[in-house]
Parts: C-alpha cells; sequence; structure tokens
C-alpha cells in the first residue's frame, strides 16, 4: 500500500471512529444537551451539571412551567409546590451548584427572552459577592451556549466529541436505577429542584450537632471574607428587576439563611455594606444573619445548605401562613431606609442561643394486659398499668396524643412542661377492656398502634390457631370517640408470625431476592389498606405508623411521607428530641418498652434517664 493510501485509510479511520465516538455521545447524551431522546434520564444528567441539562429540558418542557426560583444550590430548598399553591403559578426550580449572580442574571434573561413568564424570584447567598463569573469546570460548570451567547457549534461539538467515558458512566448508573435515589440522581426533573427523599426524614432531633458530635453533618466551608464583587452582583440584581419591570414579569429577591459558621466567613463591615448596596436596588426578603434557625444545625443539611423545612417557614412568613411555624426573629423585610442599621443587628453575633424551641418528649411502649400475672414478660397487669398512671400524674408528667405532637412541631403549639405519650401495640382487646377506663379515670391520652388483618380476632387469620383476642372496628371507634385514645396504624399485614404464616416477612422488610421497587409497592400499598380501613371504620385521620419489631429502613422511611404518615416509631430505648420547624424529627422516635418488672419507680427513672434537657 502507498503511503498515500495509508494516509487515505488512516484518516477515514479516524472519521469512522470520530463519528461512531460522537455518535455514541449524542445518543446516550451524558449531559442532556442533546435532548436524551433515547434514556430520558434527566435525574442524571442534571446531576452532571444541572445549567445545561436544566435549558435542555425546558427545550421540551417549557410549556408547563410560567415561572422561575433563580440562584445557587441554596435555591433548592424553596419548594416549588408551595410557591405555586402562594402564587398561583406554575414554579421551576432553577438552582446550579456554585452558581454566582452572572449566572443567575444570564438564566433569568434567557427565560425571559425565550419563554412566557410571570414571576422570577432570585435566591441569594453572600458568597455571590465574593466570585463573579467564575467557571470551575469547563464540562460540569459552565452555562449552555444559548445562555451566556458562546458559539453554539463549539459547544454541541464539545459534547459530541466528549471522553465516552462519560457515557458508558450514564449507561451503567441507568442499569443500576431503583427505587431510591443514589449519587447519581441528585435531581428531581420535573420540579428542578434536588432530591432529598433520603435526608428528609432522617430523625436529626439529638443531640444539637454544632458541638460536633455528629460526624454526619459536614464543615466543609474555607474561610472567604472578601466580598470583592458586591458591586457586580447588585448590579446583576438591578438588571433581572430591571428585565421584569419592562416585560410586566413580577420580581422578588430572596437572601437565603445562613449558618454559623457560613456567617462567620464574610467580614462584618462588608456585610452590612452589601446589604445596603441590595437595597438600594431593590427591597427584598431576608432571612440571613444571626437567627434562631442559623444558630442550631439542626435546621441544616451542612453548614452552607438550609433543609427544605426551612425554605417552608420562609415562604410561609413571605406569604403570612399562619398554620406553618415561623421562629419570631425569622424573616425581614429589608429596603433601602432600614438595610444598614437592620444588617448592624442581624450580622452581630448573639451571645446566648435561644433553647425553647425543642422539647424532650419520652414514648412508653406498652402492649397486653391481664388481670393476673402471665408468662409473657410484656403483658403487665392491670393494676400495674394503673399504678404507672399515678406515678406520672404524681411526678409532674401529662400525657399527650400524638396530634399535640405534631402541633408541637409543624405550628410551635406549645407542651406541657413535662410531655408523655403513652402508646400500645398490636390492638389487644385488653386495651379496650382495661386501658380504656382507666386512661378515662386519669385523664391520660394513648395511642393505640393496631394491626389490620388481625382486627376482632381470637384466631390467628385462617390458620385455626387461638391468639390473644383483639379489639374490633366497632370497639376502636368508641375509644376514639372518647377523645382519650388515638387508632393509628401497626401495618395492615406486615406484622406476622413466623410459625402460623405462611410467607412470614420480618416487619417491614425485604424478602429475599425482591427489588427496592417490588418492595416499596407492597409496603405502600400495605399501609394504604391501613389507612383506608382505620378512616373509614374509626373515624380518625391516620398519619403515624408503629413498625412491626421496629423493624424499617431507608426505604421504608423514604416511602413513609409518600402514603401520609407524618410520624414513625421504632422499638428502640433512647431520648426523643422534637424540634419546631422540623417534621422529621417525629421520624423514627424511640419508645420506652414496658415489662412486667417496670415498677411505678422503675418506669419514673428510666424516663429520666432517657431525658437529655432537664
Amino acid at each position: 500500500m502507498s503511503f498515500k493510501k495509508w494516509i487515505a485509510v488512516f484518516f477515514c479511520c479516524l472519521g469512522a471512529f470520530s463519528a461512531v465516538m460522537a455518535g455514541f455521545n449524542i445518543a446516550v447524551d451524558p449531559f442532556g444537551v442533546f435532548g436524551d431522546r433515547f434514556l430520558d434520564y434527566y435525574a442524571y444528567d442534571m446531576t452532571q451539571n444541572p445549567r445545561i441539562a436544566k435549558i435542555a429540558y425546558l427545550e421540551k418542557n417549557y410549556e408547563k412551567y410560567d415561572s422561575y426560583i433563580i440562584g445557587s444550590s441554596k435555591t433548592s430548598s424553596y419548594s416549588v409546590d408551595k410557591l405555586n399553591e402562594y402564587m398561583n403559578a406554575s414554579f421551576y426550580n432553577m438552582i446550579m451548584y456554585g452558581g454566582d449572580l452572572y449566572d443567575a442574571q444570564k438564566t433569568a434573561e434567557y427565560v425571559i427572552d425565550h419563554y412566557n413568564v410571570k414571576n422570577i424570584i432570585l435566591n441569594i447567598g453572600v458568597e455571590e459577592a465574593v466570585q463573579y463569573e467564575q467557571e470551575d469546570d469547563p464540562i460540569k460548570g459552565n452555562l449552555h451556549a444559548k445562555v451566556d451567547g458562546r458559539s453554539q457549534l463549539l459547544f454541541y461539538l464539545k459534547y459530541a466529541f466528549l471522553n465516552p467515558q462519560y457515557a458508558f458512566d450514564k449507561l451503567k448508573a441507568y442499569g443500576e436505577r431503583d427505587y431510591l435515589p443514589t449519587a447519581n440522581e441528585v435531581f428531581i426533573p420535573e420540579t428542578g429542584a434536588y432530591n432529598k427523599a433520603i435526608r428528609d426524614v432522617e430523625n436529626v432531633g439529638m443531640p444539637k450537632i454544632k458541638d460536633g458530635s455528629n460526624p454526619e453533618f459536614f464543615l466543609y466551608r474555607e474561610r472567604r471574607d472578601d466580598l470583592m464583587n458586591m458591586d457586580k452582583a447588585a448590579e446583576a440584581v438591578g438588571a433581572v428587576k430591571e428585565k421584569c419591570r419592562e416585560r410586566g414579569i413580577n420580581f422578588m429577591l430572596i437572601a437565603s439563611p445562613m449558618f454559623d459558621t457560613e456567617l462567620a466567613d464574610y467580614d462584618y463591615e462588608q456585610l452590612c455594606t452589601y446589604w445596603q448596596k441590595l437595597a438600594d436596588v431593590t427591597d427584598f426578603y431576608d432571612f440571613s444573619g444571626y437567627t434562631d434557625v442559623s444558630m442550631d444545625s439542626r435546621y441544616f443539611y451542612d453548614d452552607a445548605h438550609f433543609r427544605n423545612c426551612v425554605g417552608d417557614m420562609a415562604l410561609a412568613y413571605i406569604f403570612s401562613d399562619s398554620a406553618v411555624y415561623v421562629p419570631e426573629n425569622f424573616g425581614h423585610i429589608t429596603t433601602a431606609e432600614n438595610a444598614y442599621e437592620h444588617a448592624r443587628e442581624a450580622f452581630l453575633r448573639p451571645d446566648t442561643v435561644k433553647t425553647d424551641y425543642y422539647k424532650d418528649v419520652p414514648v412508653l411502649m406498652y402492649h397486653n394486659l391481664s388481670t393476673e400475672p402471665s408468662d409473657n414478660a410484656m403483658t403487665i397487669t392491670v393494676d400495674l398499668f394503673e399504678e404507672h398512671l399515678k406515678a406520672l400524674r404524681d411526678n409532674g408528667y401529662t400525657t399527650i396524643t400524638l396530634t399535640e405532637l405534631e402541633d408541637y412541631v409543624k405550628k410551635g403549639t406549645e407542651l406541657p412542661q413535662k410531655p408523655v405519650v403513652i402508646t400500645f401495640d398490636d390492638g389487644y382487646t385488653s386495651n379496650y377492656d382495661y386501658a380504656f377506663g382507666l386512661l378515662e379515670k386519669y385523664g391520660a391520652k394513648a395511642t393505640i398502634f393496631c394491626v389490620g388483618a388481625t382486627m376482632g380476632m381470637d384466631i390467628y387469620k385462617d390458620t385455626g390457631k387461638k391468639m390473644n383476642p383483639h379489639f374490633n372496628y366497632e370497639q376502636a371507634r368508641e375509644m376514639y370517640g372518647s377523645g382519650n385514645v388515638m387508632i393509628q396504624s401497626h401495618t395492615f399485614d406486615l406484622h406476622r408470625n413466623k410459625e402460623l404464616d405462611a410467607q412470614y416477612r420480618n416487619g417491614a422488610s425485604k424478602l429475599e431476592g425482591e427489588t427496592d421497587a417490588e418492595f416499596a409497592e407492597i409496603f405502600k400499598s400495605d399501609m394504604l389498606k391501613s389507612k383506608q380501613d382505620i378512616e373509614e371504620n374509626v373515624g380518625n385521620e391516620l398519619f403515624a405508623l408503629a413498625y412491626p419489631q421496629g423493624v424499617h429502613s431507608t426505604l421504608t422511611d423514604a416511602c413513609v411521607p409518600e402514603v401520609g404518615i407524618d410520624i414513625t416509631f421504632t422499638v428502640n430505648e433512647a431520648p426523643n428530641v422534637v424540634v419546631k420547624g422540623i417534621p422529621q424529627t417525629l421520624y423514627n422516635l424511640n419508645r420506652i418498652g414496658i415489662y412486667q418488672e417496670t415498677t411505678p419507680e422503675a418506669l419514673i427513672e428510666r424516663i429520666e434517664i432517657n431525658t437529655l434537657y432537664k
């Protein structure tokens, strides 16, 4: 073969290889820039680079939205569902990793110029005044060419001829998908927000995390105290506001909550100056500065990102929603007239920290009662139960319902000084025959978690085997009607007997070979059946679950909010601390198990041992 032919063959092969590689990258589309036509896996694309993948997603779906909230990753914690409700709109969350106000301005201008827009909300922190027009990664940290005006041809060529490993990684992640989001599926494409299905059901009630006792609270920030781009940041805000004014679009600016250690990153005088510069451009809703929220890390995922529930509190303040708890010092309408004075107070770290927004709530776990001593250690006598009620009363404890507990967390409704929750598991007839009357006698309240599949039975399902009888729905309805007893779920049929059930499942856990998605469907169907039966036959809303044997997992924890469960219980003995404004402190609550040897004195001692804040 001549040299010329060899060269021609070489370039033909190179061209063919390049074409194949480009075709592969375009088909798999690991960043979503080509429309992700085959996999439609935008949760992955947005995780790689939300700046470009969200624009590509909107190119196909923009007609679903008429409003946008734009900013750095803090922006995710503002619920688009809440915004839609409050503003009668269809919001999309345009959060970007580390996005500065150059990114926010360009993105806002793009959606205004190309889509039908009713509302634009800019969300800012302080870091946007530190960096401006900074691109950390030309592949994963850049804007879409349609947004920043660069050559679209070069932009698409860059992503067509990427290292194919990006595409292989996407295919691998696609094959590993299951029910729970993975590290490759950080976003919910339909809303644009982070997927916090797992993080928002973790119990963060205790202890306070600021002291480093919780290593999962990540302090990764570096000190950055020079707000050298505050003028450019303020100008960018002004440019977006002016464009909105010209187009008749409603504009809003929100300054997000910040954690203690982040606030300490910045120079006090510069903070005050920056706040004045922003206020000279526009009035804004201000949740930054030192507040009850900023001083308690339980309100944050890490030291740079506040929890979704904090975003809900901020929106409740903006839209005057009295049904949501909002701390007294949380939220300020900052104007040109009050900005500097407000900033000098807000950015000055307080000497003392409030402690009246969280509370110890011990939970007692009873089962069966009998008139005589039993061979079962969890069955106690009726007389002992009455002695327990006397001991609680004499030691200043007040029994509360789960509704009162939930209202404390979600609405800020106060609890008694020494609250305690009494629970019974399984739904034994003895709860109706004996406990019900004693609760009424002492003015005490309790919650009974019943198993739907054994309601009203004294024979175990269809086995013919006798069991301790369980009360029926008519008796449950009578107890609920008294106002002293709530009926909640111990699942419909996930509390099984290893010897008697044909298919034994250890509480709310997967069987061997079940996928997460398969078990999630089984678990949710069971809970919906339990919910339907109790609500139709008893009359009370079902919103709480005691896991059978205390068995639960990240999967079950992520499923319970989907079926309307707001409170869950384990069988672990440990303190419970619930925090106003943080609903996830109601998940996986611990309980003090009550046994035959639990004397009244032992009961009070165990409650006190399991109390953190005395």
